[in-house]
């Protein structure tokens, strides 16, 4: 009888060493804060441990040995993250997916962790990888989009799972989370960024969330992305390259533009040029108005119908105001133009004449029921 109870505290003596040592094993792992093989073949160790141990305690049959290592290999998983979070550090069981400039990437079970400096311990997490590139874009150089397409079907094993930064030309914008890029002409660019894109090779660039920024951007505009290069697909001939967790580090100041115009020769009648529910707008004696950005330039209708523009934008600062006697219209004037906003309880229209029009020189068009 002795001797049964002494071999059974053996046992549960070789069993809590067996415990102690796998949690010293635990916190080696944790606590060497690089990405390193050492640490999940130190903690796999000590999931081996914990399993024979558990093995042991419970006397389980041999099968069972496979179940109750995953088991804990799962549970281990799941405290790793939470260790990673709790004491901001490299998840044990991570990998590198990609070496942007000075920028690391790791991922494990439901987290990502950035290190945007290699050489500072300074992580960044993102639980359940909800978000896109998390460190400052201005960090890594901007790949021009044709130069990208035209290589890479040649080089793409250099950029799958890589963050690359684009800019380019949209080609096509749907909604808030998705977008296209095509090779294009540089020189064959036209009024309004126009130009003709080949169709042979693809960008699709896939945003997680809604991108409240996609909303000032529109075909033939350029952008500025980063993203993740995932996959490349060929049918026909025909290429196409996934992006995902593409985010917008490119910025439209809407409000830096300038307006440009061209006089006619003889002065015509009013022209419509643009047309919504709440304003006619009409030119008087100018044959085009351009709205000119730092980097494109588009047409007075373009500009207003890709909402780039609102039609109150343009007499915002005006060197005069001048209001009519006869009726609530005013008269805005410019030093190259002038814009005459018709009285709103009676008229739709706004016209945008030479710097010598006035009230004369045009006639409102009356609002009918």
């Amino acid at each position: 009888m002795k001797n049964k109870t002494q071999k059974k505290k053996n046992k549960l003596d070789i069993n809590y060493l067996s415990l102690i040592i796998s949690i010293i094993i635990i916190i080696l792992a944790v606590s060497v804060n690089e990405a390193t093989p050492i640490r999940p073949i130190m903690w796999l160790i000590a999931i081996v441990l914990l399993t024979i141990n558990i093995i042991r305690t419970f006397h389980l049959k041999a099968y069972a040995i496979i179940f109750v290592f995953l088991a804990t290999f799962l549970v281990s998983l799941v405290i790793d993250g939470l260790s990673a979070l709790a004491f901001k550090h490299i998840p044990v069981f991570s990998y590198n997916i990609t070496n942007v400039g000075n920028t690391k990437v790791y991922n494990s079970l439901g987290l990502r962790v950035w290190q945007c400096n290699k050489d500072k311990k300074v992580f960044i997490f993102d639980l359940f990888n909800n978000n896109g590139y998390m460190c400052d874009a201005e960090d890594i150089e901007a790949i021009d989009s044709n130069s990208f397409l035209n290589s890479i079907v040649s080089n793409y094993s250099e950029y799958k799972n890589k963050y690359i930064k684009l800019k380019g030309k949209i080609s096509k914008k749907t909604g808030q989370n998705y977008l296209e890029m095509q090779p294009y002409e540089a020189s064959s660019i036209k009024i309004n960024g126009e130009v003709s894109f080949a169709d042979n090779i693809t960008l699709r660039i896939l945003f997680k969330n809604h991108t409240e920024e996609l909303n000032d951007y529109d075909i033939y505009d350029d952008i500025v992305i980063v993203g993740l290069i995932k996959n490349l697909e060929n049918s026909n001939n025909k290429y196409v390259i996934y992006m995902d967790e593409a985010k917008v580090v490119s910025n439209i100041n809407l409000n830096a533009f300038k307006v440009g115009i061209t006089s006619e020769n003889t002065c015509s009648e009013k022209r419509l040029v643009y047309n919504s529910l709440e304003h006619d707008i009409y030119t008087y004696c100018l044959q085009n108005i351009f709205i000119n950005y730092p980097d494109n330039q588009y047409e007075l209708a373009n500009a207003l119908s890709s909402n780039k523009l609102q039609i109150e934008d343009l007499y915002n600062d005006p060197l005069e105001v001048i209001h009519n006697d006869t009726d609530d219209s005013n008269l805005y004037k410019f030093s190259d133009y002038s814009i005459i906003v018709c009285d709103a309880t009676t008229s739709k229209d706004i016209i945008i004449g030479n710097k010598k029009m006035n009230f004369d020189s045009v006639v409102c068009n009356k609002i009918t029921e």
